[in-house]
């Protein structure tokens, strides 16, 4: 029985020693969002630059292609219409290995679209009447998310986050809350 037990315990270091081995990765990765372009029409591009082993910074952009979201804004089923989001970002690694870890990480977004509201007018006789008026809208959110990520064959990347901000400068006019989900399969160099 010792015998067996040594094994393990000889066979577990081993395994979590080469996870734990550091290997030399490039510093830039380039990732796409394959949740939001196919559940939602986005297109999600993603640039990461590692700093180091647990930090890095990234730009995302996310722009809307969504002919079906447009539609249900247009026929009203929908009160908000995002057309973009710029989100730079910041991540910071919780685990030592490089091949596979969590992390969290703090976004800001810069986000425009459309929305609707009632307005009250008055026609020609001075009666007045109701109207869904279409405008536009900027606002700027900051949020936090976590996540995880591992690499295959050193090169392509996968990261699964899920997070959300909160628009600063909401009069009803943007949403209350940006969500920040997302499947990203990436390539380091």
């Amino acid at each position: 029985m010792k015998k067996y037990i040594f094994i393990f315990l000889v066979f577990t270091q081993v395994s979590f020693a080469q996870e734990n081995n550091t290997f030399n990765l490039g510093k830039n990765e380039i990732k796409f969002d394959v949740v939001s372009i196919v559940a939602l029409g986005k297109i999600h591009v993603s640039y990461e630059r590692f700093l180091g082993d647990d930090f890095s910074i990234g730009i995302s952009g996310n722009f809307n292609q969504s002919k079906s979201r447009e539609e249900d804004f247009e026929r009203g089923k929908n009160r908000t219409l995002e057309e973009y989001q710029i989100i730079p970002f910041v991540r910071y690694s919780l685990s030592k290995s490089q091949i596979r870890y969590y992390f969290v990480e703090v976004f800001v977004s810069a986000n425009q679209g459309k929305y609707r509201e009632l307005e009250r007018l008055l026609d020609q006789n001075n009666n007045g009447y109701y109207e869904a008026v279409q405008k536009d809208y900027s606002d700027y959110a900051i949020g936090a998310a976590v996540g995880h990520k591992f690499y295959i064959k050193e090169k392509l990347g996968i990261d699964i986050f899920v997070g959300m901000g909160k628009n600063l400068f909401s009069n009803g006019e943007s949403p209350d809350i940006i969500p920040r989900v997302g499947v990203n399969i990436g390539y380091r160099f």
